[in-house]
C-alpha cells in the first residue's frame, strides 16, 4: 500500500547505521555552528518586536484556516471521514498543532509531526514533534530518506509517516530558516534597540570632554570639576550644568536625533518585513500606508506571504493523509477566506450578488454569514425567476423558432 514497507525498514536499517549516524550527527552540528555563527545569544530574533510581530502573524494566520475535505468527483464524502477524526486523540488541537509546526517552519527551516495509523493504514492521530526531537537521514547516494525520532519509534520512520515541512531547502529535503538570510538584519535591529536602551537608561545623557583655558589644573580641582557635572547630569543636582568661566563641553557621542536612532529603528521594521514578504503595514509601520482597507491588506498578505506555507501543507496533508484508495475520490482544502474579512456593505453586495446570478442559493449566502437554512432556500434563482423554469423558456422558445422556419 505505501511506497515503504516495514520490511523493507529494517533492510535499510542495519548496513546504513553507521552512516545515518553520522549523518544526524553533521545535521546537529551544523545547527550549532549556525546558531555559533549567528550569535543569537546577544541578539535574539524573537526579542525584536518586528521579528516576532511577523512570525506570530505567519504561524497565527495558516493556523486559523481550517482543514476541509472535498471531493474530486462530485461524489458524496463518507460520513465520520478519518481525516476528520485526526485530532480527536491528538494533544494538541489544530490550531496549536498547525501554528507550531508553521513556527518551525521560520525559526529553523523544517516542522514536523508523526502520523500515527491503525492496522489497516488510516491515519487516527497525529502527533507534533519540537524542533530536535526528530533527525533527517538521507541517503543521497540512494536516494532513501527516512526520519529518525526516538520519542514516537524505536526504529527509523518512512517519510509516508511523516508530516515534513520545510523551506529554502537546497537539496530538496532539509530547509533552511529564514534567520540564516536575515541575520544582518536581525544584528542591526539589535544593536539599534541596545543603543536605545542604553541611551534612555543613562538618563538621556551626552557623553564628552570638558576642557578649559587653564594650562593645568590639579587634581582635586579636576575631581571637583568631574563630580559637580556628574551629579547634575544624574538629576542629583539641579539637572543644570554650570560652567567655569573659560571651560567648553566637546560631546564625543550623538544624540537620539543626530543619529536617526527613530529612522533606524523604522528602517529595521521594513527590513525585516522583506524577508517575510510581508508588508510593513501588518506590522505595526503606517508612515506609507498604502491600503484602501483591511480586506486589500489581507489579500495582498495572504497571496504574497502565505500562499508558499499553505500550499506545502496542503500537498503534505493530501499525499500523507489521504489513503491511496481515495487519492482520486478525495483531497483537502485549506481555507483560506478563513483569515480575509470583509465589511459589511461589501460582503452583501458580493453575496447578493452570487445569489441574483444562480451562482449560489440563499441558504448558502445564509451559511457564509452564520444563519442557519430556510425552507425552499436550497433552489437556484436567476432574477428572481427560477432555474428550471429558465430552462422552460428557453425550449419554448427553440420551438416558435423552428415553426417559423417552417412556416417559411
Amino acid at each position: 500500500m505505501w511506497p515503504f514497507r516495514k520490511q523493507e525498514i529494517r533492510e535499510v536499517e542495519q548496513p546504513h547505521k553507521e552512516q545515518d549516524t553520522s549523518v544526524c550527527s553533521e545535521v546537529n552540528q551544523g545547527i550549532g555552528l549556525l546558531n555559533k555563527l549567528l550569535n543569537l545569544k546577544d541578539y535574539d530574533a524573537l526579542s525584536q518586536s518586528a521579528f516576532f510581530a511577523a512570525v506570530n502573524l505567519i504561524s497565527n494566520s495558516v493556523a486559523e484556516m481550517h482543514w476541509e475535505v472535498k471531493s474530486k468527483q462530485d461524489s458524496d464524502i463518507p460520513v465520520n471521514f478519518y481525516v476528520d477524526h485526526i485530532f480527536d486523540n491528538s494533544l494538541l488541537s489544530q490550531f496549536m498543532m498547525t501554528k507550531n509546526m508553521i513556527l518551525d517552519v521560520l525559526l529553523h527551516g523544517n516542522g514536523f509531526a508523526y502520523i500515527e495509523r491503525d492496522k489497516a493504514g488510516k491515519p487516527i492521530n497525529l502527533v507534533y514533534l519540537p524542533y530536535g526531537q526528530c533527525n533527517i537521514v538521507y541517503n543521497k547516494a540512494t536516494g532513501i530518506l527516512l526520519y529518525q525520532a526516538p520519542e514516537v519509534s524505536n526504529s527509523l520512520i518512512e517519510p509516508i509517516n511523516m508530516i515534513h515541512l520545510r523551506m529554502h531547502a537546497i537539496d530538496g529535503i532539509e530547509g533552511r530558516s529564514i534567520i540564516a538570510f536575515a541575520k544582518n538584519a536581525i544584528k542591526l535591529s539589535g544593536s539599534a534597540d541596545k543603543a536605545a536602551t542604553e541611551f534612555f537608561n543613562s538618563g538621556m545623557t551626552v557623553k564628552g570632554i570638558l576642557s578649559t583655558d587653564s594650562p593645568r589644573l590639579t587634581k582635586e580641582q579636576r575631581e571637583s570639576i568631574r563630580s559637580a557635572w556628574s551629579e547634575s547630569q544624574v538629576g542629583a543636582g539641579t539637572g543644570i550644568a554650570v560652567l567655569e568661566a573659560g571651560m567648553k563641553f566637546n560631546p564625543i557621542s550623538s544624540n537620539s536625533k543626530d543619529s536617526e536612532l527613530l529612522e533606524t529603528r523604522l528602517f529595521n521594521v521594513q527590513e525585516i518585513a522583506r524577508f517575510f514578504n510581508i508588508s510593513p503595514v501588518l506590522l505595526g509601520d503606517l508612515s506609507k500606508s498604502s491600503y484602501n482597507s483591511v480586506e486589500q491588506a489581507m489579500i495582498a498578505f495572504t497571496v504574497n506571504c502565505l500562499a508558499p506555507y499553505v500550499i506545502n501543507l496542503e500537498q503534505e496533508l493530501n499525499k500523507k493523509l489521504i489513503l491511496p484508495s481515495d487519492q482520486n475520490k478525495f483531497y483537502i482544502d485549506i481555507i483560506e477566506e478563513d483569515i480575509i474579512k470583509t465589511d459589511k456593505q461589501a460582503q452583501v453586495s458580493y453575496l447578493s450578488t452570487l445569489v441574483d446570478k444562480g451562482i449560489i442559493s440563499r441558504n448558502e449566502a445564509r451559511k457564509q454569514l452564520g444563519y442557519g437554512p430556510v425552507e425552499g432556500g436550497d433552489e437556484l434563482t436567476v432574477s428572481y425567476t427560477d432555474v428550471s423554469q429558465n430552462k422552460v423558456n428557453q425550449e419554448d422558445k427553440n420551438t416558435d423558432q423552428n415553426t417559423e422556419n417552417e412556416q417559411e
